[in-house]
C-alpha cells in the first residue's frame, strides 16, 4: 500500500494537459468522505485520470487565502510535504516556492521549484492560482530528485455565513513503466488528504496525522 501511495503521489506532479486543451469525459464520483467529494474522469489520449475535489471550510476567504499563501505553512497541510520556503518574487502576483517531499523507502525524497501565480480575482469573491514547475530555477540538491513538471489549479470562493469553498483540479501524464491502473487506483488520495489537512489546520484541528507517509 505504501508503494502504491508513493507512485500515486509522484504522478500527481506531472503535466495536466487536460486543464488546457484535452478532451475529457464526464466526471465520476470517486471518493466522498469527511465532506470532501473527489471526482475523476477519463482524458482522451491519456491513460491517467484527471481529478478534482473541493471542500467547504468554516472560515472566511481572507483567512483561507492567508494560510494558502503562507509558504512556511505548506508543510503542515500539503500531502507528504516536509519542507517549504519562499524563494523570490517573479513578477506581479507571482512567487517562486521550493518544497521537499518525504516518500516511503526505498523511493528517494523529491524536491521541486514552482511558480505560484494569483491569476484571477473577480467581483464574485473568487481567487484562483496556477502552479507551474521551474525545475532549473535552483541548483539540484544532493540526495533529492527534482520534480520536472507540475501544473495545477487552485481556487477559493467566498460563501455566505463566513465560509469558503476550496477547489483543486489536476491531471497527470505519467512517464516510465508504472501501470496506469496502479496510478488511477488511488487517484483520490492527494486531493483528499491535502484539502482535509488544510481545513483542519485552518479551523484549529490537528492536521499533522495525514500530511505524509513515514
Amino acid at each position: 500500500m505504501r508503494v502504491l501511495i508513493t507512485i500515486l503521489f509522484l504522478f500527481s506532479f506531472c503535466f495536466p494537459s487536460s486543464l488546457l486543451n484535452a478532451e475529457q469525459s464526464s466526471w465520476q464520483l470517486r471518493k466522498n468522505q469527511d465532506g470532501i467529494p473527489v471526482y475523476t474522469r477519463i482524458v482522451v489520449g491519456s491513460p491517467i485520470l484527471e481529478f478534482k475535489a473541493n471542500v467547504i471550510i468554516d472560515a472566511p476567504l481572507p483567512k483561507a487565502i492567508a494560510l494558502f499563501e503562507d509558504d512556511k505553512q505548506i508543510r503542515r497541510w500539503y500531502y507528504q510535504c516536509v519542507f517549504s520556503k519562499f524563494v523570490e518574487n517573479d513578477g506581479p502576483k507571482k512567487e517562486v516556492i521550493y518544497l521537499i517531499l518525504h516518500l516511503p523507502w526505498p523511493v528517494a525524497p523529491r524536491d521541486f521549484v514552482f511558480s505560484r501565480t494569483r491569476s484571477k480575482e473577480t467581483d464574485h469573491g473568487v481567487i484562483s492560482y496556477t502552479l507551474t514547475a521551474l525545475p532549473n530555477r535552483l541548483p539540484l540538491v544532493k540526495g533529492l530528485i527534482r520534480v520536472k513538471s507540475i501544473e495545477s489549479v487552485w481556487s477559493f470562493k467566498s460563501l455566505p455565513r463566513g465560509q469558503t469553498e476550496m477547489f483543486f483540479q489536476q491531471h497527470t501524464d505519467s512517464a516510465g513503466s508504472v501501470p496506469a491502473s496502479l496510478v488511477n487506483a488511488g487517484m483520490a488520495d492527494t486531493p483528499y488528504y491535502s484539502l482535509r489537512n488544510f481545513r483542519e489546520l485552518l479551523t484549529g484541528k490537528d492536521a499533522g496525522h495525514k500530511r505524509r507517509i513515514s
